[in-house]
């Protein structure tokens, strides 16, 4: 009777020794797959700001005007207005 207990408490200890190591090995598995998501969210991040301070610091190219008043595009956002009136008076001169 006594060497079935002591079968019956060492297949218990080791099942609880098993079901420890298994939740260790698991916890350990989704964090580091947690990590790797946080991480791959920084670096969207960082190329998203990166695309972002790149389009903002290219200083916009100056618009010429080309040979008459009609070939001005008005709805052009980078259109610098002051040089473009600045040119059509110079050719009122």
């Amino acid at each position: 009777m006594s060497t079935i207990n002591i079968l019956r408490y060492s297949a218990l200890g080791l099942g609880v020794v098993y079901g420890a190591y298994h939740r260790y090995s698991l916890e350990s598995t989704y964090a580091k797959q947690q990590a790797a998501k946080q991480w791959k969210q920084e670096e969207k991040l960082i190329a998203e700001a990166k695309a972002l301070y790149k389009k903002i610091e290219t200083p916009p190219q100056p618009v010429k005007p080309q040979g008459n008043a009609s070939a001005i595009n008005w709805e052009d956002p980078n259109l610098d207005v002051g040089a473009t009136l600045e040119s059509l008076l110079a050719k009122l001169d």
